[in-house]
């Protein structure tokens, strides 16, 4: 049996959305040139944060807010790469008696992100001030006192803060340059909460390049029947949102990360036709636990390139994210692969496959998390870190937080 592929090309990030010129391929190299995408867009003259720590810290959240406004090493400061000041409008300590009385003060203050110092070893202090926070809107950047300290790490640590940071209040730090089209493209996941009682679903919303839209969830369920019937509810009207926004889309691409059950595909079909019977679209299954592994046998480390696609059938594939970038990588072990299928229930013309996967990896290079973020495509690395948040906070206290709606337009869960 004879397989065929090809190596995707690393696709130019898009910067600066009033220019069609501000395009650059390295993330970082991007933004000090150009500054974000929506740098245009951006309705404030500077973001509002208040620093929470442990008493006995000060020391620890002077290094944060130094290293964030200032810079450090090469790393310039917030401002440097973002073109908007992050002003700290105040320091809050706290101890095991006042920290409800003190994340509840921060909270009528409403700023636009709070960052919390923690220990290692205060995960329940992690979930409870996390947790208050998002109930009342509010994103929240962790950090840890130890990984701080580290003075060898601290630079890139500080610039992954500022990215996180950014994506969490709502903004967008770069998209994909690829032609305009207006074309919806949904992430679709579940999640159950650790006794397997509950279900939870929930939808991500993207445009054609990647931009985070919004998010749409329901209250958990105890029951698959209505979990399923809530599901094609969830993206009807999801849809129908995204139509009020930016009108009638061209298609629409599902990205389902979970292995899906029959009803789950039959109720996605149904809500796409009764959202609009006339849109084409297209249902992939994103799979990250294939059986199947790739190897370069001409190489010595028999990693294969970054961004090879292997072709299964004329609606299915193979893609390699986290191969070797020229003569090297980074990660040890074997790379895994995404396996990729249309379904069959598609309705987008079987010839737009290989765009779609095209656009697949695309989107890994997406990931506002870190400039040393793994590849991952942005639906389903979306679809994963909610999942976790939903299952770390309480599914109980999952209502609350998208009832409130302050948080359904930022990527708090970065």
């Amino acid at each position: 049996m004879k397989l065929y592929g090809e190596i995707l090309k690393q696709p130019e990030l898009r910067f600066d959305y009033s220019s069609t010129y501000a395009k650059e391929i390295y993330p970082k190299r991007g933004l000090i040139r150009y500054g974000p995408y929506d740098s245009a867009l951006f309705s404030q003259d500077r973001i509002r944060c208040i620093m929470l720590f442990p008493e006995g810290c000060e020391k620890e959240a002077y290094l944060l807010k130094e290293g964030l406004t200032k810079g450090e090493g090469d790393f310039g400061g917030f401002k440097s790469l973002f073109k908007i000041p992050l002003e700290f409008e105040e320091d809050a300590s706290f101890n095991a008696q006042d920290v409800k009385l003190q994340v509840d003060i921060i909270t009528s203050k409403s700023p636009d992100i709070v960052y919390v110092l923690l220990r290692e070893n205060h995960s329940k202090l992690y979930k409870e001030i996390k947790l208050r926070l998002l109930l009342n809107g509010v994103p929240s950047q962790m950090i840890t006192i130890e990984r701080l300290r580290n003075s060898r790490g601290r630079q890139y640590t500080l610039e992954n803060i500022a990215l996180a940071s950014y994506a969490k209040v709502g903004s967008t730090p770069w998209t994909v340059s690829t032609p305009h089209n207006n074309n919806l493209i949904l992430g679709v996941s579940r999640a159950q909460d650790y006794s397997k009682k509950y279900l939870v679903g929930f939808v991500t919303l993207f445009s054609n390049d990647g931009d985070f839209l919004f998010i749409h969830s329901k209250a958990p369920v105890m029951y698959w029947e209505e979990y399923v019937q809530g599901l094609s509810e969830l993206i009807c009207n999801a849809i129908y949102e995204y139509q009020n926004l930016r009108g009638v889309p061209d298609s629409i691409i599902v990205h389902f990360h979970k292995r899906p059950g029959k009803r789950e595909i039959e109720a996605i079909e149904a809500a796409l036709k009764n959202a609009n019977e006339n849109i084409p679209y297209a249902i992939l299954h994103l799979n990250e636990y294939s059986n199947f592994r790739l190897f370069d046998t001409t190489h010595s480390t028999y990693v294969p390139p970054k961004g090879i696609m292997v072709n299964l059938s004329s609606h299915e594939v193979l893609l390699l994210l986290d191969g070797r970038v020229g003569e090297r990588r980074t990660k040890v072990g074997v790379p895994r692969v995404l396996n990729i299928r249309m379904d069959r229930r598609s309705t987008l013309d079987l010839d737009r496959f290989h765009e779609l996967v095209k656009q697949i990896n695309d989107f890994s290079y997406i990931n506002w998390r870190g400039f040393n973020a793994a590849s991952i495509p942005v639906t389903l690395n979306y679809s994963k870190l909610i999942a976790r948040m939903v299952i770390e906070l309480g599914i109980q206290n999952w209502n609350q937080i998208i009832v409130e709606g302050k948080l359904r337009y930022k990527a708090w869960f970065l």
